[in-house]
Order: structure tokens, then sequence, then C-alpha cells
């Protein structure tokens, strides 16, 4: 797509700058020096400059934005997470049927229970 825009703004140009050149100087009749159009020899020629200046600046600056590298930013993802919450465990021992802190060692090992 960014070369079909290029390629269209280049004709663009080339449509606006090439009809400014071509005025007709030297193919009219009814001058001074045998119908060739002499009599209005300095009219506008101070501006012969602008229309290729303004071409090729128009061609130029597609040219660029053509050639200029684009860059997308990658999508960010965002993965939540499912948090469980922690499991209670309360440590029980047996031999003295109570659950610690309230008994501070335990002659058999202790047993974990979920509450």
């Amino acid at each position: 797509m960014k070369r079909v825009s290029a390629l269209l703004a280049c004709v663009l140009a080339f449509a606006v700058v090439l009809p400014a050149q071509a005025d007709g100087r030297g193919h009219g009749g009814g001058g001074r020096h045998g119908g060739h159009g002499y009599g209005n020899h300095y009219r506008g020629s101070s501006n012969h400059w602008l229309a290729p200046v303004l071409g090729a600046a128009i061609v130029g600056s597609v040219l660029y934005a053509a050639s200029t590298p684009s860059y997308a930013m990658p999508q960010q993802v965002v993965v939540q997470q499912q948090y469980e919450p922690p499991s209670r465990v309360a440590y029980f021992c047996p031999t003295s049927q109570q659950f610690y802190p309230n008994v501070s060692s335990c002659q058999v090992p202790w047993q974990a229970t979920n509450y």
C-alpha cells in the first residue's frame, strides 16, 4: 500500500510540474518579430526555476517517505495468573492431642492439617 501511494504521489507531482513548463512561449501569433511571440519574451522568466524545484522537492519527499522504514509497536500481551489463596495449615501433635504453638515439641512427627 505504501508503494502504491508513493507511485500515485509521483504521478501527481509530474502532472502538476509538466504543464507549468509548457507555457507556450514561441508559439504565438501577432508579435513584433514575425509572429513568434518574442514580444513577451521576458514575461515571467524569473520563475523558470520554481516548477522544477517544486517538482524535485515533491518527488524527493515522496521517495524519502517510501524508503523510510516504519516501526510498529509490539502488542502487549497481559496474562492474568490465577492465584489461589494460601492454604492455612496447622500442625497437630497426636501424642499430646494439641496443636502448635500450644505444644512446643512433639515426640512423633507433626501432622499438617488444613483448616
